[in-house]
């Protein structure tokens, strides 16, 4: 039932008000249909717009390449210091492109934490054709 229904069976005095309540109702439904479609997108052009940098592409071709990495191998890999690798993966991590593929900071047992590429690193990577 909705709004519109439920104010004039508890208010009887709104009928005459009815067709206005409805087209109000009725244009509530269609914004909010709207404005999902909206976000959804402003994400795809948001995603499309964000440049990556060097290390941070190179980060997401190795996790590609691989299931899953950690700071010290991404950075021996592809030649990088360990600081740039764990600062690209965390700012990879904050917009999505990875995620971490065990506990933040150190994963179990004293391991560094592993990450892993996202579907939207992927799509990151696929949209570039790298």
């Amino acid at each position: 039932m909705g709004v519109v229904a439920t104010l004039l069976k508890q208010v009887p005095a709104a009928a005459k008000f009815r067709p206005k309540l409805e087209a109000l109702e009725l244009e509530v439904t269609q914004l909010r249909e709207e404005n999902t479609r909206l976000k959804q997108e402003l994400a795809q052009y948001i995603e499309q717009w964000e440049t990556l940098d060097g290390p941070q592409v190179s980060t997401l071709q190795y996790l590609a390449a691989s299931e899953r990495g950690h700071a010290a191998a991404i950075a021996k890999a592809i030649s990088i210091n360990i600081q740039i690798a764990e600062s690209s993966l965390l700012f990879l991590e904050k917009l999505a492109y990875v995620s971490a593929a065990s506990a933040g900071g150190r994963g179990a047992r004293g391991k560094p934490a592993q990450f892993c590429l996202s579907p939207k690193g992927v799509r990151y990577l696929q949209s570039r054709g790298l």
